[in-house]
């Protein structure tokens, strides 16, 4: 007859566990939905917009990594919106794996003679040597000292330290600092942030108070997508039992997996344990988004039964137009006649000049653009739709008349986004084109000028005539002269013959200059544009000192009160070898020399020359200057 002790001892034994897995069942800890499957989506990148990047997880409910997923299976929704047209791509990331190893004399009994904590080493070693020789792991190893001096990402490496990994277990005391240091370690920065972190947590039995810091380290692993593998190292009476209970229970929170040895068990085989969390795919789309806001994303997976939503990942978008800036725009453009091979053809030139912009992205999301267009005074004179997108050419053939043109571009970026730059006034100036004498008379003519042009020459042409006739019939009445044989005359040779000058200027008295006297120059004032009937008024004399000639008293020395004049206008100065000079002083309407454009750096001015300042013109004379001579010498034979 059995012992009622004994009896009363197994009922009350039974009645424990009882209360143990009810109290378990209603008291859980948070488990991932892994009895039901799972898809967990990251947040995008957005650092290519409008391009968005994800990567994902898909499990199904068996715990294994739903492999080459097809278009037909996967629905994509952006703020409720379905997106069609994306790219997935199924990759082998590898994964962070960290053996934390919670020593004591429990991993030192032996089982056959052999330690389990070496058929534990045994069973890593068989299942480093079966992925040798590809992987794309990365291992540590973690002690309850701290860790090793391995961070390996290559198996033989880390079989190495594993080998050299020889602790006193007997006399070690188990805690929770390998499984602390190893959480530490998987929440390092990730540098390619893709790896999943799975810890294998080989311990014995913990204390109760050693389940109360577990619970903690692991909820910690949880809400940092850590997972945590348990081996459990003790006796084949463990399993059911409480501690059993709650170390599955914490495994299987973090999405990992529980197992017991006791040295005469087949350790699970790792490859499938970590096959789930060593893919990702990656999912790249177009979004549609192109208003700064909150925005969501959610998947929808289905492969035959298997049905799995993604909890919605929310993410904020702050997104601004591009911003088109001018790359040093013309201020002034001048248009200039030029020659072309051919003599009689003139031409003005530039007839184009490139205008360049650059592009910013205020928000700092980088992108491609789509079109360009730059306006002129409101017009569109050049597109680009294809790269290059900032450099445009701006055609002058259609401008023959000075005047301020407005420059204006807009841009398009791949989002949809668009941007303009700022109004900038452009001042172009054409030369006025050296007329003819006939294309002067010409230019203008119409039906009526040209029969008015006939009838006054008619009339010149009948008055020329009936002079002529007066002057013949008056030299028919004057007696008749000897003929004056020019051999016989008198030929001044000795001396200088001066050729008169091409302009006929008034007697004007010369100018003074106080503490100089006469002064060494001047500028007459030209009244006539029509020569030989040239007038001058208005000198302006030239000393040593340089002047300002312009419209704004308190800019220049010598006022000229004209629409054509600028503030500030020319300069003419006196070198060291007296010689005068002119230059430009950034006027708007220019200066000119003789009808050609004076630059700000200017040119040296000669007696006689013509002189404009804008639409005023001025003769240069030098005082004392004389004209060019033509010197006559005898002939002498050789």
């Amino acid at each position: 007859m059995k012992n009622p002790l004994v009896r009363y001892e197994q009922v009350w034994r039974l009645l424990i566990v009882s209360v143990l897995i009810v109290t378990a069942i209603l008291n859980p800890i948070p488990v991932a939905a892994q009895s039901s499957g799972e898809i967990t989506v990251a947040p995008p990148d957005l650092t290519a917009y409008p391009e968005l990047t994800n990567t994902f997880r898909a499990i199904d409910p068996e715990g294994n990594f739903i492999k080459e997923i097809r278009p037909a299976e996967l629905r994509v929704e952006e703020n409720n919106t379905v997106i069609t047209d994306y790219s997935l791509e199924m990759i082998n990331t590898g994964v962070r794996f960290i053996v934390a190893v919670n020593e004591g004399p429990t991993l030192a009994n032996r089982y056959s003679g052999v330690s389990r904590f070496d058929r534990i080493k045994t069973a890593l070693f068989n299942w480093i040597a079966k992925n040798a020789e590809e992987t794309s792991n990365e291992f540590s190893l973690i002690a309850n000292q701290g860790p090793l001096p391995l961070i390996a990402t290559d198996p033989a490496s880390w079989k190495s330290a594993l080998e050299a990994y020889q602790p006193d277990l007997r006399a070690a005391t188990p805690g929770m600092a390998s499984l602390s240091t190893a959480i530490d370690a998987a929440l390092v920065e990730n540098p390619e942030n893709q790896k999943t972190s799975v810890i294998l947590f080989i311990t014995p039995m913990p204390t109760d108070t050693q389940f109360t810091g577990m619970e903690d380290l692991l909820t910690r692993a949880r809400e940092n997508g850590v997972r945590v593998m348990i081996w459990l190292i003790g006796p084949q009476d463990y399993n059911g039992t409480e501690g059993a209970l709650r170390l599955q229970q914490y495994a299987e929170s973090t999405g990992g997996r529980y197992a017991l040895f006791s040295g005469s068990e087949e350790l699970p085989d790792l490859s499938v344990w970590l096959d789930p969390f060593s893919y990702l795919y990656q999912l790249s789309y177009q979004t549609k988004a192109n208003v700064s806001g909150d925005y969501s994303l959610v998947l929808h997976l289905k492969r035959g039964e298997v049905s799995l939503d993604s909890t919605p990942v929310s993410f904020t978008l702050n997104v601004l137009p591009p911003n088109p800036i001018f790359l040093a725009p013309p201020v002034e453009i001048s248009r200039i006649w030029t020659e072309t091979k051919k003599k009689s053809d003139s031409v003005l030139t530039p007839s184009s000049i490139q205008v360049e912009i650059l592009v910013e992205f205020p928000d700092g999301l980088e992108r491609d653009l789509t079109a360009s267009r730059l306006f002129v005074d409101g017009k569109l004179m050049d597109e680009n739709d294809s790269a290059p997108f900032t450099t445009f050419t701006w055609d002058l053939t259609s401008i023959t008349t000075s005047g301020t043109h407005s420059l204006q571009v807009t841009i398009e970026d791949i989002a949809g986004l668009k941007g303009r730059t700022i109004q900038i006034p452009v001042q172009v100036n054409v030369e006025e084109l050296k007329l003819t004498l006939w294309e002067r008379l010409t230019q203008n003519l119409t039906a009526g000028n040209i029969v008015a042009v006939v009838i006054l020459l008619l009339v010149l042409v009948t008055a020329l005539i009936v002079l002529i006739r007066r002057i013949q019939r008056r030299v028919k009445k004057r007696p008749s002269r000897q003929p004056v044989d020019p051999l016989l005359q008198p030929v001044p040779i000795e001396g200088d013959y001066t050729l008169a000058p091409v302009r006929k200027v008034e007697s004007v008295k010369w100018p003074t200059i106080r503490g100089i006297g006469l002064a060494p120059a001047r500028l007459l004032q030209k009244r006539s544009a029509s020569p030989p009937e040239v007038s001058y008024l208005v000198e302006i004399p030239l000393g040593n000192e340089e002047i300002i000639i312009g419209s704004d008293p308190k800019k220049a020395d010598y006022v000229l009160t004209h629409p054509s004049i600028s503030p500030r206008h020319g300069r003419i100065f006196r070198d060291a070898d007296g010689e005068f000079h002119i230059a430009d002083a950034g006027s708007t309407t220019g200066t000119w020399v003789n009808y050609a454009p004076v630059s700000t750096r200017g040119v040296r001015l000669e007696h006689g020359d013509l002189v404009h300042f804008g639409r005023l013109a001025y003769l240069f004379e030098v005082h004392g200057a004389r004209p060019k001579r033509i010197q006559v010498l005898p002939y002498k034979e050789d």
